[in-house]
């Protein structure tokens, strides 16, 4: 296998619109509104050399993601970004293949493009499998295609009732990496061994969709397969100022709804989270915005 940075970079939402660490201090006070932040300006903290380096051969670490995905994972994915990180190269990608749809990104040291060969990789450390992770909550997706689509359309239409908007596609294309998304949730999934996705979840892709979510109900039944999920929204408040007594109001009464409506998934770990409508530039991390979160739903932990 080709050489890779040690660390898998896997994290959840990490955007940002400074590339030297001399510019983040500039950047700091910058924000932008969710629905105008598009990617545009999105590079990590990096060394310049790193940062020309993306640029200059775009192409070929374009190939590299595609092949890293196809050779570990048997997926197609599509490279959206390349961008320079730290004294290496991340290249995003986004899969939708077989229904298993989700973002990721995966780095390359700067010698990556001229190595040749297969990119498979025995590798069961704790980076890798929490790629695995990542790529489970696209099997999440499609064995629950419907509810979650259901959820989606759900949060859209209550947009105007609850005053909020979500990320942007092209944002999540360009800059996320946490696995599915839409505009206005994501799905995590726990860390999973290399060899078991091999063995167990590997096998599922080509199924028929019914035969897709009897296995990963049966999967999901064992402690050895068991992969534990939760569901996260990214509800932006479009409110003039972000009152924390109108947030909490509206989290409880949308949650008290929630719990009602038979169409979305009830049986993962929900988490209803509102924050300010401002996006840092250099780290447009939701997480990093003023907060009201909820669990509508707990399901944590392997049940016997």
């Amino acid at each position: 296998m080709r050489k890779l940075i040690a660390t898998i970079m896997v994290s959840s939402l990490i955007l940002g619109g400074c590339s030297t660490v001399h510019e983040e201090e500039n950047c700091a006070s910058q924000s932008i509104p969710a629905s105008q932040y598009k990617g545009q300006g999105f590079q990590p903290v990096a060394e310049k050399s790193a940062i020309a380096h993306a640029k200059k051969y775009r192409e070929e670490y374009e190939k590299l993601g595609e092949q890293f995905f196809k050779d570990n994972f048997s997926l197609n994915v599509k490279a959206t970004n390349v961008v320079g990180s730290g004294d290496a190269v991340e290249v995003y990608v986004h899969c939708d293949d077989h229904d298993i749809v989700f973002n990721a990104s995966i780095p390359f040291d700067m010698e990556s493009i001229h190595e040749e060969g297969s990119m498979r990789s025995i590798d069961n450390g704790d980076t890798m499998s929490d790629m695995v992770g990542t790529v489970l909550s696209g099997f999440e997706y499609r064995a629950n295609k419907e509810k979650m689509d259901n959820l989606e359309k759900y949060l859209k239409d209550k947009e105007d009732k609850y005053h909020y908007t979500g990320f942007t596609d092209e944002a999540i294309t360009k800059t996320q990496n946490i696995g599915y998304q839409n505009n206005y949730f994501y799905i995590t999934t726990s860390s999973t061994k290399l060899r078991d996705y091999r063995k167990h979840f590997e096998p599922l892709i080509k199924e028929s969709d019914d035969d897709f979510k009897k296995h990963m109900k049966q999967l999901k039944s064992k402690k050895d397969t068991y992969i534990n999920t939760e569901i996260t929204t990214t509800l932006f408040s479009t409110l003039d100022e972000y009152d924390e007594k109108i947030i909490r109001k509206n989290t409880l009464s949308m949650a008290k709804e929630m719990r009602k409506e038979p169409s979305i998934p009830h049986n993962f770990t929900f988490h209803l989270l509102f924050s300010n409508n401002k996006l840092k530039i250099n780290d447009p991390n939701i997480s990093n915005n003023q907060i009201n979160e909820y669990r509508v739903f707990d399901h944590d932990g392997f049940k016997n």
